[in-house]
Formats: C-alpha cells, sequence, structure tokens
C-alpha cells in the first residue's frame, strides 16, 4: 500500500449502539478523520472542549441537536461543532467525521441519552 494513501479499517474502530466507527491512521498527528456508519445515531449527548468537530454527511439524512438547536440534515452538508458545544445526532447517515485538534478519548465528556429517537 502508498503510504499516501489511507483505506478505511476492515474492523470497526469504535461502536455504539446506533454507529460502527473506523478511525483512519493518518500520519498527520493535528487531525483526526473518521467514518461512521449511523444506523441510529449517537448513544448520548457529547461534549468535547479539547477538538472542534466537522461533520461531513455522505449518505442519507438525520438530525443534529447542537446546543439545543435542532436541525435537519442531508446528503451533501457539512456540519460544524465547536468545541464545548453540547451535541447529539439521529438518522441513518454515513459521515465523515474530521476532529481539530485530534480525537483523545479522555476530553470525550458523554452526557444524558439521546432524545432524537423517533
Amino acid at each position: 500500500m502508498n503510504k499516501y494513501i489511507k483505506k478505511r479499517p476492515v474492523n470497526p474502530s469504535f461502536e455504539q449502539k446506533g454507529l460502527t466507527g473506523y478511525n483512519f491512521n493518518l500520519t498527520c498527528k493535528d487531525i483526526s478523520l473518521s467514518y461512521e456508519d449511523v444506523f441510529k445515531g449517537h448513544d448520548t449527548y457529547d461534549l468535547n472542549e479539547y477538538s472542534f468537530k466537522i461533520y461531513y454527511v455522505l449518505e442519507g439524512e438525520g438530525t443534529f441537536c447542537i446546543e439545543n438547536e435542532k436541525m435537519k440534515v442531508k446528503q451533501g452538508e457539512v456540519i460544524e461543532v465547536p468545541k464545548g458545544a453540547n451535541f447529539v445526532f439521529a438518522g441513518k447517515m454515513k459521515l465523515l467525521l474530521i476532529m481539530s485538534p485530534a480525537f483523545r478519548p479522555q476530553d470525550d465528556i458523554h452526557g444524558k441519552d439521546n432524545d432524537l429517537y423517533e
């Protein structure tokens, strides 16, 4: 494999009740890149005071709630989640997630259960 081309891992890097995620092993450690196959959504509200999150909807549609503001999202849209913002999402989507600085597990704060499930 070429050192400049990264492929999605075969096995999931993380799983929740409503999504399966795959982390790309980037050479650049300033950002992280993940592919999320969302079949229901985030398990809980999430807050990260360390990283800015950018989601790109590759396929499907759903709902994001960021700081109590609900918005419908669909293929081709980008969702920016500022650091320190409380958010959650639900739906059936394939998402690309870019985080800057790169994801660190110790920075994720999980809150109440996802109340967007229909």
